[in-house]
């Protein structure tokens, strides 16, 4: 059995942090011992203990360079026998390499979108080298993602590999039962058209498109509601709460916070839509399509890997109301389209993105790592 110490520098609900918790809990415990490294108490910390496994705090600085939590994972690395050093996210990524580099153990390093890194990202040239000649893999979530890195940092094209996010599908078979009582909750009758979206309310998910499309949704007729899931990052709450306010919005869409099930949710609604401006995978999508409920998304990244248009979903420019509109008025117009996409979706997302599938090729990754430990990581 190989240890494997896995470390994020976010405690928060969120992607990055679903698919940290998903991995560590994840692969199999008669070839891997998970040591899940967190900054501290919070979500994924709650997460890792509902599934037994008992996190490891580090907190760290967001200021400089945080000398004392590369002493803490330097120290983890020799204390708890670790073979292996598997980051997420961009910091974890730099003081990961560095204490690998130190003990000579192989890094994983898992980027899970553009946002990873920041506009005004300091020493980012120098970060990228710490990476270049400490990780063993560079691990993006999806190709169109690896293709944004390798055009726009320094990261070598030699170490980088695609491995898409994994998610346990409801049992085949399954029919999918309309959540009537939370379209109750938010005031949705039975013959009402609910349009939902899942995330963080932050820019990168351009929700006030959704708004926008929204508005010309209520438009055409009062039977479309909308509802937002996920929690507030800054003053997006603020502003977007002002601009439905400004729309007519108030009486038909809902910030509803964050739900730690989103399950429940899919299957209240009739249409979920991505808006995004840029996404790195996007596990809420392939969820969605797993749950049978028809998408709209837009081109950002991740969901031309996920969606075939017109077969799987229904794939639209960034940064258009008008477009994203047609399209889920197209769908609730054509239930029988409707009805073949989300057929097809689920169908398509079963077979590509299961989790197991995510979990087998970390395990192999793994295992070429630690299979070639005089490199490659020390090759320049």
């Amino acid at each position: 059995m190989k240890t494997v110490l896995h470390v994020i520098d976010q405690g928060g609900p969120g992607g990055a942090q679903k698919v940290f918790v998903d991995l560590a809990a994840g692969l199999d415990r008669s070839d891997w011992h998970s040591i899940p490294v967190v900054p501290g108490p919070g979500w994924v910390a709650d997460e890792l203990r509902s599934r037994g496994l008992e996190p490891v705090f580090a907190p760290i600085s967001g200021k400089g360079f945080d000398l004392r939590y590369l002493a803490r994972l330097m120290s983890l690395t020799s204390g708890r026998r670790v073979d292996l050093v598997h980051t997420h996210l961009l910091g974890p990524a730099v003081y990961g390499s560095i204490a690998g580099l130190a003990r000579s153990l192989p890094v994983v390093s898992t980027f899970h979108g553009q946002v990873d890194i920041a506009a005004d990202e300091r020493f980012s040239r120098a970060k990228f080298g710490i990476l270049n000649r400490g990780a063993c893999a560079l691990v993006f979530v999806s190709d169109r993602l690896r293709q944004f890195y390798l055009s726009t940092t320094t990261l070598r094209a030699d170490r980088a590999v695609v491995i898409h996010n994994g998610v346990n599908f409801r049992a085949p078979g399954a029919t999918r039962v309309v959540n009537q009582p939370l379209r109750a909750e938010l005031g949705v009758g039975p013959d009402d058209v609910l349009v939902g979206a899942i995330g963080h309310l932050r820019p990168a998910k351009a929700y006030d498109v959704f708004l926008h499309a929204a508005a010309e949704l209520r438009r055409r007729s009062s039977r479309f509601r909308f509802v937002i899931v996920g929690l507030p990052e800054g003053t997006v709450l603020e502003e977007l709460t002002a601009l439905r306010e400004q729309l007519g919005l108030a009486d038909a869409m809902t910030f509803s916070g964050f739900r730690p099930d989103i399950r429940p949710v899919l299957d209240a609604l009739d249409v979920y839509v991505i808006t995004s401006s840029t996404e790195g995978f996007s596990l809420s999508l392939v969820e969605a399509m797993g749950q049978g409920v028809p998408t709209v998304a837009t081109r950002c990244g991740g969901p031309e890997e996920i969606v075939a248009n017109d077969v799987t979903g229904l794939l639209v420019p960034v940064g258009d109301p008008e477009a994203i509109s047609e399209a889920i008025a197209y769908l609730t117009s054509h239930p029988e389209v409707s009805s073949r996409i989300a057929s097809s979706a689920e169908h398509s997302v079963r077979e590509r993105f299961s989790m197991q599938q995510m979990l087998s090729s970390y395990s192999d990754l793994y295992a070429g790592c630690l299979n070639t430990r005089s490199g490659p990581w020390g090759n320049s």
